[in-house]
This record gives C-alpha cells, sequence and structure tokens, in this order.
C-alpha cells in the first residue's frame, strides 16, 4: 500500500498580532515556500461552465473545510490517498464534478478529488504567496497591522484591482492583490457572468 503524502501543514503563530507573522510557511516534505511555489489558475484547462450535479459554476473557488483532508486519486473512497491536507481554510479551485466528488486543483498546481462534504463555499479564503506586510490601509506606505510569510491562509473580503481586505487570526487589513492565490477571478461561466 502507497502511503499518501501529506501537504499543507501550517503551523499557526499563537502570539499577539503587532508585527508577529500571521503563520509558520512550513508545509510537511517541503523546506522553504517561495512566490514561484505557488501555480497560477491554467484557465485554458478548464471550459467554464455550469455543472450539473451542484448547479454551481465551474471552475469555482472553495476552501477546505477541516484541518484533515484526503485528496484522492479519483471520485470515491475506493482510489487512494494521494494528498493529505492539514489546514482548514486552504483554498483551491474547484475545476471538476461528480455527484458526492470534486476535483480540486490546489495552490501547488496539483490536481486531486476531495468528498464535496470536505470543501465549503461560504468563506472564501486566499493563501498568501510572498512574505510581507497587512497594511491598515490599502495603501503601501500605510501602518501595518500585520506581518506574513508565504503560506499564511487569509479570509478574503471583495478585492479591487490592487488591494484586498482581508481578515486573520482577528486582525483586519489590506494585502496586495498580488501577493495573493485564490484572490484572482476565474473565467466567466455561460449563463452566469
Amino acid at each position: 500500500m502507497q502511503k499518501s503524502r501529506r501537504r499543507f501543514r501550517f503551523l499557526m503563530a499563537g502570539a499577539v498580532f503587532c508585527s508577529a507573522a500571521i503563520a509558520a510557511p512550513l508545509a510537511f516534505g517541503q523546506e522553504t515556500l517561495t512566490p514561484g511555489s505557488f501555480k497560477a489558475y491554467a484557465s485554458d484547462e478548464v471550459e467554464p461552465r455550469m455543472s450539473d450535479f451542484s448547479g454551481l459554476a465551474v471552475p469555482r473557488y472553495a476552501s477546505l473545510k477541516f484541518d484533515t483532508v484526503n485528496g484522492r486519486a479519483g471520485p470515491s473512497a475506493d482510489y487512494p490517498v494521494r494528498w493529505t491536507y492539514e489546514r482548514a481554510g486552504l483554498p483551491v479551485v474547484v475545476i471538476r464534478e461528480s455527484n458526492d466528488w470534486r476535483k480540486v486543483r490546489d495552490p501547488m498546481g496539483d490536481e486531486v478529488w476531495v468528498a464535496a462534504s470536505q470543501l465549503t463555499e461560504k468563506q472564501r479564503t486566499a493563501i498568501t504567496t510572498h512574505s510581507g506586510g497587512m497594511h491598515r490601509e490599502p495603501k503601501t506606505d500605510a501602518p501595518l497591522a500585520a506581518r506574513f510569510d508565504p503560506g499564511s491562509v487569509v479570509k478574503l473580503g471583495d478585492c479591487g484591482t490592487v488591494w484586498c481586505p482581508v481578515t486573520a487570526q482577528g486582525q483586519k487589513g489590506w494585502i496586495l492583490r498580488e501577493h495573493l492565490w485564490g484572490a484572482d477571478p476565474l473565467p466567466p461561466t455561460p449563463g452566469n457572468r
């Protein structure tokens, strides 16, 4: 039996926020995360459409509902586990569906099948791709509310063209959109523009 690999095990910093890191960025089995580690969404590989199963747009963003979620090689529990994700809130892109399963692309570009019950779309999240600061206002010279490392998961508000309002561990602020995976718009779905 082949053992699954663990993915995205981020340790949350328990310290107070002022200038503290939002999360430690190391993933199990990976030495460091760099901006080049994160794969941009490749829209030309997935034709935008409305799903016959959920009635929702595909592709679309979702996030992991639980701290431990298995990503499988196919759409049933009979398939082997390829990844074990250990990070509630991790954003993914739903790129295909069956009745009870969703094929997702994670921030590293890998694609696996996850049970639909393991995903949520109630709160939009993003993951930081660079080290940087969460600003108190959407300006580069604004004071910092916190600092973050690549791999920090944040709750995402409605982004503008340059800045996104975010929340992490009770702190609210603004992060440059280009420093977030999961903040870019997905291709419009026919009938859902």
